[in-house]
């Protein structure tokens, strides 16, 4: 039995739970009581989706029969799946037809009938054919990803499905199960027929990267640096938090001076999303052979040759040489290489940038789905890569109508129309044509192999702890990557700097939630007193008015005293660090302290008041550029003058939600208001850092109060080239 799979099949219907059910103190894994009311399920003349099943037996009598004895939850009394697709709410279901459920049986497990397949087998099947759309409207046909992206929710088993769409305009659901009759409507969802199980792997992402023929040279140095037990499955670490916490999962919490209820944080996924060069990229790159594979011993016969070619080159490229002769020493080139690959945190690609309020892009008609179809402008986020060698990669979605198809990056270095009047059109991106030394590399969504006849053959990208994608040009962290990365500002949104945002799509979701002491491994020494909590724009309608980046924020209530780990520069020299903020009088005053210690010890100033708005010193320190006729020259000078106090204005680049893109966070303030102010940016401190360092930030409230707040929302470093430079920085 794949254990791994049963505990994750364990946790993945809390979603569904939270909207159908009320949960006693046990949960799935020490077992789980539930009762559903009558006055749950649809009346509405419309069948229900069992019912529309059930009036086609010849085609669905096995998926009705797992649904009638498959259980949401482990415990006894746990209410069947046939039930709750008897309940009000919005399923997408995807249901397998008889002939599907066969070819499962006989030729993926070996079974001649339903009866054979374990109670495992069976959760996978009916837990990986469901969405809970929640309160959103199930997908139709139309809703579907049409390039091989993931679908908003994910399914009752906590994974997201891949949709693509074929040349003859046909829809694939992770890759193999071709939709042959959609949009059937029923009272409490709409049900596609597919041909093919949804099935997705219980495996491991390096694991999954070892089944595609085309990464047979990535596949052996995950094995051989020791990167592939590093990123085992960890169903044990995620199990353990649910079991601790049980019983304060489904518990919503009201705190002090917030708006809202703030549900308990039900689970911490583990995952990673790993990017790799296939073969063919390695050897026309880098010249590394072409892997001889004998498929009988399943080995590559010229490893050795292999790997010597990629660690001078590495050793070349980058000028590490240190443990030549060992590469799963993580000082060594190689496995550093590797390191570079892989972020702390699991995300569908098109999780990894965040539409929301950037410049006039237009959220859309469901602002708790934003739209991708019309992007106007890149969009980009940046993350730390894994190791103790720590480095940063930046992701981008190139938006603006010369790029149809809003391709993805790494470490694209972009010029922009970024002048006081400008539009932020991508003018331009280095190296142009041929990316080199790990700069400009595009990022594919999916992974084809083309044979010799023009076959194709697809590689699931999905794996049970996260998403590898395949890449066009090598990647690598050497001098060059550092220079461009280190000579442009870096502007990081706080959920990019903890895994745990990115492994539990809560940037997708929205979810306004809270969480325990020690949920987030890069913050610690949390005070008895702090409370955590997560805000997005989404869980209020898209409500107008918010000035966050990309719509979200974290929020820290009480006498809160904390300390996060930083993300790493990407070269030497000297930086301002920043921080966004949006002040109103419910805030509170902080301390702030920065050091290389894990507990530092030295502020950064004096207590910065977030309940005050500049203008409270000064009635001409921040001025609207449209009081000033939007003349560059008196603006700028405007901006001189905040900065030199420690502030600036919020950037040009974020809009006001509910503008349509158009009023941006930089200009925008109610002259009325006297409680809310504008998006600003505090200079938090100016000095020297190191790549090879490590930096933490320590905050503590500076008033005695339990209903203080404290407002996190992105951080900036900006090397002395940009904020120093003779034209001066751009409002951007």
């Amino acid at each position: 039995m794949d254990t791994h799979t049963l505990s994750h099949t364990s946790r993945g219907a809390f979603k569904l739970l939270a909207a159908l059910l009320m949960l006693t103190a046990t949960t799935f894994l020490t077992g789980c009581k539930e009762n559903i009311s009558e006055d749950d399920y649809a009346v509405a003349k419309k069948q229900n989706v069992i019912q529309y099943l059930e009036s086609q037996p010849e085609e669905y009598s096995m998926i009705l029969k797992l649904f009638s004895e498959v259980k949401l939850g482990l415990s006894d009394n746990a209410s069947t799946i046939e039930s709750v697709l008897k309940a009000r709410g919005n399923y997408t279901v995807f249901a397998p037809t008889n002939e599907a459920m066969q070819t499962l049986l006989h030729d993926e497990l070996g079974k001649q009938s339903i009866d054979e397949m374990t109670d495992l087998q069976k959760r996978m099947v009916v837990y990986n054919c469901i969405i809970d759309n929640g309160t959103e409207s199930a997908y139709e046909l139309s809703d579907f990803p049409s390039d091989g992206t993931t679908f908003n929710y994910a399914t009752i088993d906590d994974r997201r499905l891949t949709s693509q769409q074929d040349k003859d305009g046909e829809y694939y659901v992770n890759l193999t199960s071709h939709v042959i009759s959609p949009n059937h409507e029923a009272s409490n969802g709409i049900v596609h027929a597919v041909d093919h199980v949804i099935y997705p792997s219980s495996q491991s992402v390096p694991e999954i990267i070892a089944q595609a023929d085309n990464m047979r040279i990535m596949a052996q140095l995950f094995k051989e640096t020791g990167w592939k037990d590093s990123l085992r499955t960890r169903t044990t670490e995620e199990d353990a938090y649910v079991r601790d916490n049980q019983s304060n999962i489904g518990v919503k919490t009201v705190y002090p001076g917030i708006s809202g209820n703030f549900a308990y944080m039900p689970k911490r996924r583990i995952r990673y999303t790993v990017f790799v060069e296939p073969d063919e990229v390695l050897h026309r790159d880098w010249g590394i052979p072409m892997p001889q594979y004998d498929a009988q011993n399943e080995t590559i016969t010229n490893w050795a040759e292999i790997r010597e070619a990629l660690l001078s080159k590495c050793e070349q490229v980058t000028g590490i040489t240190d443990h030549h002769d060992d590469i799963t020493n993580t000082d060594n080139a190689l496995n550093r290489f590797l390191a570079y690959h892989i972020i702390n945190g699991g995300a569908p690609l098109n999780g990894l940038v965040a539409h929301y309020n950037e410049y006039r892009y237009n959220v859309g008609n469901n602002p708790a789905v934003p739209q991708t179809r019309n992007l106007p402008i890149n969009v980009w986020d940046y993350y730390t890569t894994m190791g103790p060698h720590r480095a940063l990669l930046k992701v981008t979605q190139v938006g603006g109508e010369q790029h149809p198809d809003y391709p993805f990056y790494i470490n694209r270095i972009s010029q922009y129309d970024n002048s006081f009047r400008g539009t932020y059109d991508e003018i331009s991106a280095l190296p142009d044509n041929t990316p080199t030394n790990g700069l400009n590399i595009r990022i594919s969504e999916s992974n084809e192999l083309t044979a010799e006849d023009g076959t194709k053959e697809s590689f699931s990208t999905n794996a049970l702890n996260g998403y590898y994608y395949p890449i066009d040009h090598v990647l690598v962290n050497s001098p060059e990557t550092q220079a461009a990365l280190g000579g442009e500002r870096i502007r990081i949104d706080f959920t990019t700097m903890h895994p745990e945002f990115l492994s539990n799509d809560l940037r997708i979701t929205g979810e306004q939630v809270h969480f325990p002491k020690g949920y987030f491994q890069n913050i610690t020494h949390e005070s008895s007193n702090t409370a955590i909590t997560y805000l997005h724009s989404k869980t209020y309608g898209g409500a107008p008015g918010w000035k966050d980046g990309q719509g979200d924020e974290i929020l820290v209530t009480g006498t809160y005293d904390f300390v996060m780990k930083m993300p790493p520069v990407p070269a030497d020299g000297t930086y301002e660090i920043r921080m966004g903020v949006a002040n109103n009088r419910a805030r509170s005053m902080v301390q702030i302290y920065f050091d290389d210690k894990p507990f530092p010890s030295t502020p950064t100033s004096l207590p910065i008041d977030q309940r005050e708005f500049v203008r409270d010193w000064d009635p001409n320190l921040w001025v609207k550029d449209e009081k000033n006729n939007y003349d560059e020259a008196t603006c700028r000078e405007g901006d001189r003058a905040l900065h030199n106090l420690g502030y600036m204005k919020g950037p040009k680049y974020y809009c006001v939600n509910g503008t349509e893109g158009k009023t941006t966070v930089r200009d925008y303030f109610d002259e009325s208001q006297n409680y809310f102010f504008p998006n600003m940016r505090y200079i938090i401190t100016r000095q020297f850092l190191q790549k090879d360092k490590t930096y933490y930030m320590r905050f503590k409230c500076a008033v005695e109060s339990s209903t203080s707040q404290f407002f996190l929302d992105y951080f900036e470093y900006c090397p002395a080239s940009v904020y120093g430079s003779v034209t001066g920085e751009d409002v951007w």
